[in-house]
């Protein structure tokens, strides 16, 4: 695992350990710089971040009381607590003997650190080595850094190299790239053109290659027949994808995308203690105004989550 992984907690040890290579010179100078903390009080100089730096408190909740590190991509990137802590919480109830999680794209850590709160083991891949060190320093805020272990590399590279097969996942996470705010600006997200750094049936087929149990976040406005398509390609004529509407504060926030029999046979026992809003709705859902959901039921199992009750 220590050839394929850094463990968070030894991220500034592996630095100086291997300072001669490209990528840990890199690290080594962010640790010395105490680069991307973030001061909780201060607005940031990108004037473009302001309304994503005002819902800070969303992003992380110890940010007035822990040191937080996130770059500028970061900010509009991360999943926002609560609903990171909805979904490590409904993999657990799915998956309660499950011991180890896979968070492709981690980011700033978001999703990673609540799932170690959850889970003993958690992995976590980025591009990004700034991203790396990010989630090492935030997961230590939360104190979680002895739960994760990082990689730094490109997911297409990782797979295709088989870097990660050495590891049996009890599930594969991901939150890949949308392409910034900008994917907004069309009526209905093209999960095949747009999604980075792969479509939607590539990277589909690449997560099942790990785990059986699949899950991403993806765009509120995403092509609902794409990932319909997508997963009869991949998984047979049958095969069906469980789809959660998330929203937070009243706001549409994306969609977590499902696939493996824990997940499509799970029934919620009790509501969750959260402010988090959630409908799910088996694909193929038709869409009213503005892109939003329409919930119906033909012939379909409909289950709604309301945490707050």
């Amino acid at each position: 695992m220590g050839k394929t992984f850094i463990h968070a907690s030894k991220i500034k040890h592996a630095a100086r350990k291997r300072k001669h290579h490209s990528k840990y010179k890199t690290l080594k100078k962010l640790i010395d710089n105490d680069a991307y903390k973030i001061e909780p009080s201060k607005p940031l100089h990108n004037g473009k971040l302001f309304k994503y730096w005002k819902n800070r408190r969303r992003l992380f909740t110890k940010i007035d009381s822990a040191s937080i590190y996130m770059t500028d991509e970061l900010w509009f990137s991360v999943t926002p607590e609560r609903i990171a802590c909805f979904l490590a919480k409904f993999v657990k109830a799915c998956i309660p003997d499950g011991e180890r999680i896979l968070d492709v794209f981690c980011g700033g850590g978001g999703n990673t650190i609540q799932f170690a709160l959850q889970f003993p083991y958690v992995y976590g891949v980025d591009y990004s080595i700034e991203h790396i060190y990010c989630t090492a320093k935030n997961s230590r805020s939360y104190g979680v850094d002895d739960r994760i272990w990082l990689k730094q590399g490109s997911w297409k590279r990782l797979v295709s190299k088989e870097k990660l097969s050495n590891i049996k996942y009890d599930c594969v996470f991901g939150s890949p790239p949308w392409g910034g705010p900008e994917y907004l600006r069309s009526d209905v997200y093209d999960l095949e053109q747009h999604l980075k750094p792969m479509g939607i049936t590539k990277m589909l087929r690449s997560f099942l290659k790990l785990s059986p149990n699949v899950i991403m976040f993806l765009p509120r406005n995403s092509d609902l027949d794409q990932l319909s398509r997508a997963t009869r390609k991949v998984l047979g004529p049958f095969a069906k994808c469980k789809v959660l509407y998330v929203k937070e504060n009243g706001y549409m926030k994306g969609i977590f995308c499902m696939w493996g029999e824990c997940f499509s046979n799970y029934e919620q026992a009790t509501q969750e203690s959260n402010s988090t809003e959630l409908s799910s709705e088996n694909e193929e859902l038709p869409r009213g105004k503005k892109g939003e959901p329409t919930v119906v039921n033909e012939g379909k199992s409909v289950d709604i989550y309301d945490i707050n009750g």
